[in-house]
């Protein structure tokens, strides 16, 4: 007998909800769970597009940012280069100024033996 006295499940419908569930909800709310529903519906569809609108607005705050990180590190990058390059002219100007004034240098500075050998040349040549 106690198999027979089995209880058995309420029975669900098909959208998975308990009919006894859905009739007491029909007694507290009445007419304005509908209005209810769709109130919830507007404020989940606005939470949504407001949620997308965010995503977007993120997105492409990302990619402006992303750009200009770009042309800032392009900018970079041709102004060192412009740098060195300009350092390059300087450190080459200089050096020929260097090599210019090392050779006017030995020009005008007279070599101690050259001197002496010249001392020598005019000594011997007032000698005879």
């Amino acid at each position: 007998m106690a198999k027979q006295k089995e209880e058995k499940a309420p029975e669900v419908e098909a959208t998975g909800v308990d009919p006894k569930i859905e009739a007491v909800k029909q007694l507290i709310f009445g007419d304005n769970m509908q209005q209810y529903d769709s109130e919830f519906n507007e404020i989940k569809a606005l939470i949504k597009k407001t949620r997308t609108d965010v995503e977007n607005e993120i997105n492409d705050t990302r990619d402006a940012l992303n750009k200009l990180i770009n042309q800032t590190k392009e900018t970079l990058t041709n102004e060192i280069s412009d740098l060195r390059s300009d350092m390059n002219k300087k450190v080459t100007q200089l050096r020929s100024d260097m090599d210019d004034s090392v050779a006017d240098l030995d020009e005008k500075k007279v070599n101690r033996k050259l001197l002496g050998s010249m001392l020598q040349e005019m000594g011997k040549q007032i000698a005879e």
